[in-house]
This record gives C-alpha cells, sequence and structure tokens, in this order.
C-alpha cells in the first residue's frame, strides 16, 4: 500500500491529503509548503494512479473512500488529520463516517457537495446519456499524449481552467501529472476515462455530511461554481460546528492561491492541534 502514498516531508502531526479528480498530489506542492514546518504532509492517491482495471462509466465513490480507509488502517497507528480537495474532500469526509477513530479531524476544500437535485440526476441518468454530459465530454476528447513535458505545458496553459494557475503550478501539475509510455511519449497519469467515469459519478453527500461529528475545516472558492453559495449554507446547517470560510480563488483555490489558502488551513490546525 506505500505505492499509494507520497511523501512531502515535513515534522510534526501527520496530515494526510487527498487529491482532486485528475490533479495527483504532486500538483499541490506549493500549497503544501507552508505547512512543512509544522506538519508531516502527506499525499493519497486514489485508484487511478495506482490500479491497472479499466474504469466503468458510472462507479461508486465509496469504493474510494474503502481504499483511503484500508490504508490509513494498514500504515498508520495515530488518528491523522485528513484534507481533501474538490473529489478528495468528498473522499476525505466519506471515509472519516465510515471509520472516524482514524481520523483526528478534517479540512475539505471546495468538496463536491452537490445539491440533491443535481446529484440524483447524475444518478439517474442512462449510461448512453452519461456521454453527453458536457465534462465527460470535452474529458474524453481532448489530447492524452503529449511528445514532451513542454508541449504538455503549452497545451494547458492556453485552457480556460489553468488561467489562474501560476506557471510554476502549472509545471508541478505537468511533471506529476504525466507519465513516459514505452513508446517514448508522455500520457496522462490519470486517465481521461477514469476522470470522466468521476463526473458520471458525483455522489448525494447530504446524510453523510449531518453526521459529521469530527472538528472540521470547510473552505470554498469564492467564484466556485462546484460548492455552491447555497450548498455551503446548507453545509453549515447540517454541520453548525464546523468552521466554514470563503476564500479567494475559484474551484481550484489550493493551486490558484495555494500560500493564502494554506494559511486558513494553518490557523485552523493551529487552534485544534496539541
Amino acid at each position: 500500500m506505500r505505492q499509494r502514498l507520497e511523501e512531502y516531508g515535513g515534522v510534526g502531526e501527520q496530515l494526510v491529503f487527498a487529491h482532486a479528480n485528475g490533479y495527483p498530489p504532486g500538483s499541490y506542492r506549493k500549497f503544501f509548503a507552508p505547512m512543512l514546518d509544522h506538519y508531516e504532509v502527506t499525499g493519497y492517491k486514489h485508484r487511478p494512479l495506482w490500479s491497472n482495471r479499466v474504469p466503468r462509466r458510472r462507479f461508486n465513490w465509496d469504493y474510494f473512500a474503502d481504499d483511503l480507509v484500508n490504508t490509513l488502517c494498514a500504515l498508520y497507528t495515530e488518528p491523522v488529520w485528513l484534507m481533501g480537495h474538490s473529489m478528495g474532500a468528498v473522499i476525505s469526509m466519506t471515509a472519516a463516517t465510515k471509520a472516524p477513530q482514524l481520523v483526528r479531524g478534517l479540512i475539505l476544500i471546495d468538496p463536491v457537495f452537490l445539491p440533491t437535485r443535481q446529484a440524483l440526476k447524475t444518478r439517474m441518468t442512462s449510461r448512453k446519456k452519461l456521454l453527453e454530459m458536457p465534462m465527460v465530454r470535452k474529458t474524453l476528447s481532448r489530447p492524452n499524449c503529449f511528445s514532451n513535458h513542454q508541449e504538455a505545458f503549452n497545451f494547458h496553459r492556453a485552457k480556460r481552467p489553468f488561467s489562474a494557475i501560476s506557471d510554476e503550478v502549472l509545471w508541478d501539475y505537468i511533471h506529476a501529472g504525466t507519465k513516459m509510455t514505452d513508446a517514448g511519449h508522455l500520457e496522462l497519469s490519470f486517465s481521461p476515462q477514469w476522470e470522466a467515469g468521476v463526473y458520471a459519478s458525483a455522489p448525494w453527500v447530504w446524510p453523510r455530511v449531518a453526521r459529521l461529528r469530527l472538528p472540521t475545516l470547510g473552505l470554498r472558492g469564492e467564484t466556485s461554481q462546484t460548492l455552491t453559495a447555497d450548498s455551503f449554507r446548507r453545509w453549515a446547517k447540517l454541520q453548525p460546528t464546523a468552521e466554514l470560510h470563503t476564500c479567494p480563488g475559484g474551484h481550484l483555490l489550493p493551486l490558484e492561491q495555494p500560500e493564502s489558502t494554506a494559511q486558513f488551513v494553518l490557523d485552523f490546525l493551529g487552534r485544534h492541534s496539541d
């Protein structure tokens, strides 16, 4: 199970990070950097980065949460701080409801907490219709292979989702998110098939959110269209003990605003750590 983890160093309590859909842990190096003086930071890799199985078009995110629970059980002897972004935040929250004894507290960054109607609509959509979802269609149609790192960088630099990300962070994503094929080309480490499957499978989260009793920090990007203002308010009602903040940036706020987002995390942990 060690291949599921990436160590980033640091000293102090254990902080385990679960990444977003398509963004391997190394993409977040600049976000992790301010934490290393106070915490031992480890990136957790979801199943698409270590499994050879072909993903289904639709699957249950609980499988990802079970992977994380099994990894924490096998490799840690004390509860850890569990931090996640986007899909990784949902997986962290789900793992914490399944095995709260393994988790000291949660940091959930712009989690995919979809409105009930949207989540149920996705669940009820036929497998054929899933291919027509904009995010699924775009993911499956974009290039998966590049001649070299510069070509991969140039391609992503021109795309709108990366427009607010610095060159430094984008290079971290390029190096973390690609691997060399036997043919000598670069290929995305997190395959488009897995990424599209994730988009087509977002779960209904609210009953689990209501059961959370662990110390929790929730961060929403002020321009995020993933965690809406309405969903953020619903979260506050269901988990009134959570510390919730709106932060500069959009859905990719730990990549767009790594230093300021990290400071929110450090302030929270400083109030709750030993």
